[in-house]
């Protein structure tokens, strides 16, 4: 729910709740006042009754002054003036209105009069259904108004919170955000802390990212030196042992050299350096990679059922579509055993690969993790299947793995969003047909 409409339901709450008991005292202040407005009319004709009594009229005269009553006491009450309201003068439930009398007092000439006089006035059920039909008139026009109001002031008011929202959903490391001027105290403090944050944030990107390079870079060359000193080293005359110990110095170099890529890569995969802009033929890439490794496949004797369909458009940076497959197929190879099986199935929905190899050593929750392998394959450097789900996480896929005798089975579910629809499929072909 947006924050105008939060605000709006809250301002409709607090009336509707306080409506009822702001009628409640407006329904009692306006019949009080109908009251004192009426005693205070009907007590002025008393007086002028008493006075007129004063002056000599007799009683007897002052009957056709109705309705004003004019009795004679053998002896005055305590009150000089009793005021009786009678909410049911005709016996009327449903009546609306209501009888008010006042009942005055004098002493004229030495005799005791009541001097009193009446009135109808409007009942309170009259008041209320006035009043309720005026609150129901109010709220309807405070709804729209506020309602309308507050869309219109949210473009003014909130523009400058949405201007800093969509800046900080197309944030981008590589560069640093100018976010929009505001005169609104709240959204100056908000800008200010996000413009520090995100400051922060590209600055320390900026500086683990030349550290990286920096360090991969100045990596290499040692790295280099060393393979071709040894590759000189093997060629020179050496005994047998002398040659072993070459030989496993060749392949921790080539295992360091690996693993500083593969750091280097999750590096660049956790910072979001691959952009993902168009729909490739992921079909296309899962042929190529089985290709590539057809060497290998026939050293250890597998064989590969494959199950590809046609024409799988995903959205996914080429680059990795490729690691993915390699790294999946690479990691389904060197578990296997020698003259296994391998499974290859590509649907629009998922990526299933099952290969036959001994139990796993590891909980299969833990393979995924870095430098997590089991110990069957001492050639690995354990970050095959951590690449694996860190470019299923910048493309929103789900992998998973679980074992069942005697397969290992990894599957890759696409986001709905990555594969293309197949009105976009026809297009995508025409395209290419052009473009060759």
């Amino acid at each position: 729910m947006k924050l105008v409409d939060k605000f709006t339901l809250w301002f409709i709450s607090v009336i509707v709740i306080t409506t009822p008991i702001t009628s409640y005292i407006c329904l009692n202040n306006i019949e009080k006042k109908i009251d004192d407005v009426e005693i205070a009319r009907l007590k002025a004709v008393n007086e002028h009754t008493a006075a007129r009594l004063g002056n000599g009229v007799a009683p007897g005269q002052l009957r056709d002054t109705s309705p004003t009553v004019v009795t004679q006491l053998a002896a005055l009450p305590n009150d000089s003036v009793l005021i009786r309201k009678d909410p049911d003068p005709d016996g009327n439930r449903h009546s609306l209105e209501s009888r008010l009398t006042v009942n005055s007092y004098y002493t004229v000439n030495g005799k005791h009069y009541e001097v009193s006089s009446s009135n109808y006035i409007p009942a309170s059920r009259q008041i209320l259904n006035a009043i309720l039909d005026t609150v129901a008139w109010k709220l309807l026009l405070i709804v729209l108004c506020v309602g309308l109001s507050a869309r219109f002031l949210s473009q003014h008011i909130l523009h400058t919170l949405r201007q800093t929202m969509k800046k900080i959903h197309g944030f981008d490391l590589k560069k640093k955000i100018a976010f929009p001027e505001t005169n609104t105290v709240e959204f100056k403090e908000l800008n200010t802390f996000l413009k520090k944050m995100t400051d922060k944030a590209v600055d320390e990107y900026t500086a683990v990212k030349e550290f990286s390079e920096n360090a991969s870079h100045e990596l290499q060359t040692p790295l280099a030196v060393l393979r071709g000193k040894l590759e000189l080293l093997s060629e020179s005359d050496i005994d047998e042992g002398q040659a072993a110990l070459i030989a496993d110095m060749h392949h921790a170099v080539e295992k360091l050299s690996k693993i500083n890529r593969s750091l280097i890569l999750l590096s660049k995969l956790e910072n979001n350096e691959f952009v993902v802009s168009e729909h490739i033929k992921f079909c296309r890439v899962a042929r190529d990679v089985l290709a590539a490794y057809e060497d290998r496949l026939e050293m250890k004797n597998i064989q590969v059922k494959r199950d590809l369909d046609k024409n799988i458009l995903l959205k996914i940076h080429p680059v990795l579509a490729d690691m993915l497959m390699n790294n999946l197929l690479g990691n389904a190879i060197r578990h296997n055993i020698q003259d296994g099986t391998i499974e290859l199935i590509l649907t629009h929905k998922k990526l299933v690969i099952k290969n036959t190899g001994l139990p796993p050593e590891t909980p299969p929750e833990e393979l995924f993790e870095r430098f997590r392998k089991s110990n069957q394959c001492s050639e690995s450097v354990g970050l095959g299947l951590a690449i694996v789900k860190q470019i299923c996480e910048v493309c929103d896929f789900r992998v998973s793995y679980h074992y069942k005798a005697p397969l290992h089975i990894l599957q890759v579910d696409f986001c709905p969003d990555s594969v293309i629809n197949e009105a976009a499929q026809d297009k995508f072909e025409a395209a290419e047909m052009q473009s060759a």
